[in-house]
């Protein structure tokens, strides 16, 4: 809609002598202007009808419906069915209802008649209203509306068992084979199509959270305003005094997980769980209960909100487009263990942000959430009750109102002049609509790049690219191949990261692998055509990981957009397959412009494998921030220790990288037992397929009997915390290591740094001078090194301060970004 045009029809109707001079310029009809849609008359009232998928209940869609009501209470209702029985929450609205209400069995199997709802909700008759708004989350924003209506659909999700959840949606219903499968199929593909078909018809489109924006993108390739639903914090009150049980509450249906939590803490039994809900998951979650699970089933919510309100920690393991629950949980002081997918990513502040309200887990399935049960308990004492109360006001039902309400007036200008009813009204919540500063605008306009990472998780390449995002916000552009705790970091630095679908690439791994085929090479071109899309308004490419490099090389080259790499990896045979360093040969003499490395050692193994020219090389150190090591400054190592579970007293050695056969966690444990002296504290957990050599660890510290020495913390958020807790960091790479990062963090951490002399580590550390070096995979040499450092506090000592010297100097941020900057810039220039 044209909202220009669409004012001067209402605030100046034409006249004769207007209607006059423009009959005397004929416009040929090949090029005549489509006819704009005529104003709303100022001198009536505007007509809204209210559109919702059906009223049988009072859940999260139905609290979004009951604060849009609230903001237009004249509106009317229309559903396709309607049997509610306490109709308190549509203010006792009359309900225009479809066919379907009066279909058999309707009132307890309305679902079953899902073939029949595009047809029933089209059947709806709104003609006669000015402004339509539809809460969707199946067919609602598929009623009918003409060209000279507005209509607006709050999308709770595009239907999730006719996209992304139709195979889980088959699997579950039992549909897997067989005619009745065939016909669901067919169901759902026509769906689909009508689905598309009819976002046409919408207007503006809001989301209830950047997850589910993006869902409307990937399905009808719209954007979307995100306007986070509206919990009733009000209801919730503070309570600082925790228990020591955990809380979940949901209903019983299987994509909500409770019998996976239910599994998880049967496996806990030192901790106790208390589950509320009921659903036809029901009979499977009290089958895997044991006696310190608690099943309450259906409660009233005076004792959800009771035990919402004691509990020490509410776990939540569904991929939800949000999670009011999560919220509502944080509103009674309460802090969160979610899975880290989908809506709770914006609801929930995880551990490395500042005032942290909760913490992720990054697979649906039981270790995982044991995992972080037992980080969550050695982090409790950094949940504050007060800080998860300050996070959930921000999605308070006042800020709903006030958005949605603001949101509607810009869509119809006819509503401008229109205020909040008064009994709603607040202080209203200024939009982010302001144009940008000049200074912003100036920086805009001298450097635009995108930024590409194959990532969602948390690692050194990603949070090296955070630094420079910080810097280049307001000329940089992120796009990710996954979503992940990464993207609400970088949404949190000032910049809304891109996500797109990477299944192409999930299985193709460093070392080797499955290369995409079939079916993949269609999601690979997907992905391509995507990135180039976006390329198309950038400067320059700025691909930040391997994987990334490939798409964004292909993408820069349909583009014609330079493309620079940042090479995190030393690219030989012992760090990737063989196909991968072919692929990687190919890229650089088909699409890269420039090469940003982390080390003289990556550089000289990318040139061997490419021969790719030196003049496009540049060396830029990691730039690692001192900031979350000063913040700990005054914590002493006793009560970090405590904090982690470690001993008081002993000579800890820590070890902190994922646990994978070529970082050498087996060669500092095979150190341990030359030296009955120290301890072992292994920091990390396996990736891509590691868990063998995980195994592999436990059995050896089984079978020599050093469990009592030996401490697996798993991932860890914290890396500050644990650094410090320990006395000395050890890096025991037996293949060389591109840059090694956690070395100047261990220089930060001012603890004293033993190191494999190979790769980049030998960039960083100068041998007795801010650290020792040792031969690669030589358990005596690290030994030897060790007991070394542990009788001799003044070589310690001396380490510390010469090492904490040169990350500052050498490792800081500023140089690192300001590298980079420069660099990315000089290839901008060029093209």
């Amino acid at each position: 809609m044209n909202h220009d045009v669409l004012e001067k029809t209402v605030l100046r109707p034409s006249t004769p002598a207007a209607r006059s001079a423009s009959a005397e310029v004929a416009v040929p009809p090949q090029i005549a202007k489509t006819p704009q849609r005529p104003g709303i008359r100022p001198d009536k009232p505007v007509r809204i009808a209210i559109v919702h998928d059906w009223l049988v209940t009072y859940a999260g869609a139905e609290r979004v419906l009951e604060q849009i009501i609230a903001c237009f209470p004249d509106a009317d209702l229309f559903s396709l069915v309607d049997f509610l029985d306490d109709r308190t929450f549509v203010r006792g609205k009359p309900v225009t209802t479809s066919f379907i209400q009066k279909l058999p069995f309707a009132r307890t199997k309305y679902r079953a008649w899902l073939p029949l709802m595009p047809l029933a909700i089209e059947q709806l008759d709104v003609s006669d209203y000015d402004v339509v708004i539809s809460s969707s989350h199946a067919v609602a924003k598929g009623v009918l509306t003409g060209p000279d209506q507005v209509h607006i659909s709050y999308v709770h999700s595009p239907i999730r068992y006719a996209w992304d959840l139709q195979h889980q949606y088959l699997k579950q219903s039992n549909l897997i084979s067989g005619p009745r499968s065939a016909l669901a199929r067919m169901i759902l593909h026509y769906i689909r199509n009508w689905d598309i078909r009819t976002s046409n018809s919408v207007d503006a489109f809001v989301a209830n959270s950047a997850f589910i924006a993006r869902r409307i993108k990937k399905v009808y390739q719209r954007d979307a305003q995100v306007i986070f639903p509206p919990v009733d914090v009000d209801a919730f009150s503070l309570n600082e005094q925790k228990e020591d049980f955990y809380l979940t509450a949901s209903r019983m249906v299987p994509y909500k997980k409770i019998d996976l939590i239910v599994e998880a803490f049967a496996k806990m039994p030192q901790r106790r769980l208390v589950v509320i809900g009921d659903g036809p998951d029901m009979q499977k979650v009290r089958a895997k209960a044991t006696p310190n699970v608690e099943i309450m089933g259906y409660q009233p919510f005076a004792v959800l909100h009771d035990r919402m309100r004691r509990a020490k920690a509410f776990v939540f393991a569904a991929e939800e487009d949000f999670g009011i629950s999560v919220v509502e949980a944080q509103a009674c002081g309460t802090p969160v263990i979610a899975y880290g997918k989908g809506g709770a990513l914006e609801t929930v502040r995880d551990l490395y942000e500042p005032r942290p309200t909760g913490m992720f887990f990054d697979e649906q399935s039981t270790d995982s959430i044991i995992a972080a049960v037992d980080d969550f308990d050695a982090n409790s004492t950094r949940f504050s009750a007060a800080d998860c109360r300050a996070n959930a006001e921000q999605f308070s039902a006042r800020h709903f109102r006030e958005r949605f309400f603001e949101h509607v007036q810009q869509n119809v200008p006819a509503l401008r002049s229109a205020t909040l009813p008064a009994c709603d009204a607040g202080a209203p919540v200024k939009l982010d609509g302001s144009p940008p500063s000049a200074q912003s605008a100036q920086a805009a306009a001298s450097m635009r790049v995108l930024a590409i990472d194959q990532s969602g998780v948390l690692g050194g390449a990603e949070l090296s690219l955070l630094e420079i995002v910080k810097t280049l916000r307001a000329r940089i552009q992120v796009v990710l191949f996954d979503d992940g705790p990464f993207r609400v970091a970088l949404g949190h630095a000032g910049v809304n990261a891109d996500v797109l679908d990477s299944g192409a690439l999930r299985h193709v791994r460093k070392q080797g692998g499955k290369l995409p085929k079939g079916q993949a090479l269609k999601g690979l071109a997907s992905l391509v055509r995507a990135t180039a899309a976006r390329a198309r308004n950038a400067d320059v490419i700025y691909a930040n990981t391997q994987r990334a490099m490939v798409i964004g090389a292909v993408a820069g080259r349909l583009t014609r957009k330079p493309v620079v790499w940042h090479l995190r990896d030393i690219v030989s045979a012992e760090h990737f397959g063989r196909k991968q360093l072919a692929i990687i040969k190919w890229c650089a003499k088909f699409g890269l412009a420039h090469v940003i490395a982390n080390s003289a050692a990556s550089v000289r193994a990318f040139a061997d494998l490419t021969n790719f020219d030196s003049k496009r090389i540049d060396v830029v150190f990691n730039g690692i921030s001192d900031a979350p090591f000063e913040a700990l400054r005054d914590v002493s190592q006793s009560v970090l220790r405590a904090r982690l579970g470690l001993p008081e007293d002993a000579f800890l050695v820590g070890s902190f990288s994922r646990l994978a056969r070529w970082k050498g966690q087996h060669v500092l444990l095979e150190a341990m037992l030359l030296n009955p002296k120290m301890h072992a504290v292994l920091v990390g957990a396996p990736l891509f397929g590691e868990d063998e050599y995980e195994a592999e660890l436990q059995a050896f510290v089984a079978t020599h009997d050093i469990g009592d020495r030996v401490h697996f913390l798993g991932f860890q958020h914290d890396i500050a915390a644990c650094m410090c807790a320990v006395d000395v960091v050890a890096h025991s790479s037996i293949t060389p290591e591109p840059f090694g990062r956690v070395i100047v963090e261990g220089m930060l951490a001012q603890r004293p740094v033993v190191a494999a002399r190979a790769g980049g580590v030998i960039e960083i550390i100068e041998d007795g001078v801010d650290g020792l070096l040792c031969e690669p995979g030589d358990a005596f040499a690290l030994a030897h090194t060790l007991t070394r450092l542990q009788s001799h506090a003044s070589l310690r000592d001396r380490l510390v301060t010469a090492g904490y010297r040169t990350a500052l100097q050498r490792f800081g941020t500023d140089n690192y970004v300001s590298g980079v900057e420069r660099i990315l810039k000089k290839v901008a220039g060029k093209a």
